[in-house]
C-alpha cells in the first residue's frame, strides 16, 4: 500500500462529508474530467440520483456509511416494479444499466473514501439475472426488408400536403431531410452504433467520404468511433449503407454545412435550437426513428410485422443479430469488437431471437 492510500485509509470520520449527494457531484466531475460524452454524464446522473433519492426517502438522510446490500436490492426491485405497484416500470436492460452505474460509483467511493465505504454493498445484490430475460429487440428479416422499403421512399412521406401537392408540385416540408434520415437507418443497421456514437461521427471519420468513391469502396468504414469508457473502434459499411450515405453527402449535407460544421449528420440549418456546429441531438435520432416506425406500420396490414415504437437500440440489436445469424465463421471476439463490448455477456442479450424467428428455424425440420 502506498503512502497516499494509507493516509486515506486512516482518515478521521467527518460527518460533513458523509453524504451521497456530495460524492455524487464529485464523481460526475471526475467523469467529466475523463472527457465522457455529455449524454452519458446526464444519463449517469439520472440513474445515480434515483438511488440517492431512495436513501433520503428510506432513512431521511443520505449517509454513505449507511448504504447496505438491502438498499441496493430494494432499489433494483423498485426500478423494475410496475408503476401501479409503486415502481418505475423500467425494462430489465435499463435496470441493468442502473446497476452497472451504481457499481462503478461504489467502486470509485471505495478508492476515494475507503473510510466511508469499507464494504461493497453490491456484493450479494440480486442483479439482472433475478429478473425475467429481456425479449429480443432485433427486427425480423422481413421487418428489416419492409423498413428499408419505407426508407427508400421517405421523400414521399415528407411532401407537403397543401394545394400545391394537389396540383402535382412536389415540395418537401421545411427542415425535412429524408435522405439524411434514410442514411441514419442504413448506417445504424450496418454498424450497430449507439445513438450518441452516431451523432458524434465527424465527416473526416468516414473513409472514403467522397460520394463517388464511397459507392464503390467495398472496405468503406467509419474510424475512431468513440464508445463507452473511452474505447475506440472501427465499423464497416454495407452496400446499402454506402449508397445511402453517399446520397446524403452528395444531395443533402451541403444544404446544412457551414464553415463550423464537422459532424457527419447535421441538423437542418433552419431547425430550432440548432447547435453552432450543426451536430444533431441524440434525442433527434429517437424522433426520426419513431416517425419512420409509424409510417412503416401504417402501410403494413399484418400487425405481426409492425415495428413501432422503433428505437435506435432496435437497429443495434438487429445488427448484432444479423451478424450472428448470417456469419457462422464470426467469433464472439469479432462481434464484441464490432459492437464495442467488453464482455461476452452482452452477446446473448443482443442476439436473442424473437419467438417468430425461432419458429421459422424449426418449421421445415
Amino acid at each position: 500500500m502506498d503512502t497516499t492510500t494509507a493516509r486515506r485509509s486512516f482518515r478521521v470520520y467527518d460527518p460533513e462529508e458523509d453524504h451521497l449527494q456530495f460524492w455524487l457531484e464529485e464523481y460526475l466531475g471526475h467523469l467529466e474530467e475523463e472527457d465522457r460524452p455529455n449524454e452519458e454524464l446526464k444519463k449517469t446522473r439520472r440513474m445515480l440520483q434515483r438511488f440517492v433519492d431512495q436513501q433520503m426517502e428510506r432513512y431521511s438522510h443520505d449517509k454513505v456509511t449507511a448504504v447496505v446490500t438491502r438498499d441496493v436490492n430494494a432499489w433494483l426491485a423498485k426500478l423494475y416494479a410496475k408503476k401501479e405497484h409503486g415502481g418505475f416500470g423500467f425494462a430489465p436492460s435499463y435496470v441493468n444499466g442502473h446497476q452497472v452505474a451504481l457499481s462503478s460509483f461504489i467502486k470509485w467511493l471505495q478508492i476515494r473514501v475507503p473510510h466511508l465505504m469499507k464494504e461493497n454493498p453490491m456484493k450479494g445484490a440480486q442483479g439482472i439475472h433475478y429478473y425475467p430475460e429481456p425479449e429480443g429487440r432485433a427486427l425480423l428479416p422481413q421487418q428489416i426488408l419492409s423498413l428499408k422499403n419505407i426508407c427508400d421512399r421517405l421523400e414521399y412521406f415528407h411532401l407537403k400536403t397543401d394545394r400545391r401537392r394537389m396540383r402535382g408540385m412536389t415540395e418537401l416540408k421545411s427542415n425535412a431531410r429524408p435522405i439524411r434520415d434514410r442514411a441514419i437507418v442504413y448506417v445504424g443497421l450496418s454498424t450497430g452504433l449507439r445513438r450518441h456514437e452516431l451523432v458524434m461521427i465527424g465527416l473526416d471519420q468516414v473513409v472514403p467520404n467522397d460520394p463517388e468513391k464511397l459507392r464503390v469502396a467495398r472496405g468503406a468504414k467509419i474510424v475512431r468511433v468513440r464508445g463507452k469508457r473511452k474505447t475506440e473502434r472501427t465499423v464497416f459499411l454495407s452496400v446499402d449503407a454506402r449508397a445511402a450515405l453517399a446520397d446524403y453527402l452528395e444531395k443533402e449535407r451541403p444544404m446544412d454545412a457551414t464553415s463550423e460544421t464537422t459532424a457527419l449528420f447535421l441538423s437542418a440549418i433552419g431547425a430550432a435550437k440548432r447547435k453552432p456546429d450543426g451536430q444533431m441531438h441524440p434525442r433527434s435520432v429517437n424522433k426520426i426513428l419513431e416517425q419512420i416506425g409509424i409510417w412503416h406500420d401504417a402501410e403494413i396490414a399484418d400487425s405481426s410485422r409492425h415495428i413501432s415504437p422503433l428505437k435506435p437500440h432496435d437497429l443495434r440489436h438487429s445488427c448484432a443479430s444479423e451478424l450472428r445469424r448470417n456469419n457462422s465463421e464470426m467469433t464472439d471476439e469479432d462481434i464484441m469488437q464490432l459492437m464495442g463490448w467488453r464482455d461476452k455477456e452482452q452477446i446473448p442479450r443482443y442476439t436473442r431471437a424473437k419467438e417468430e424467428l425461432i419458429a421459422s428455424f424449426v418449421e421445415g425440420l
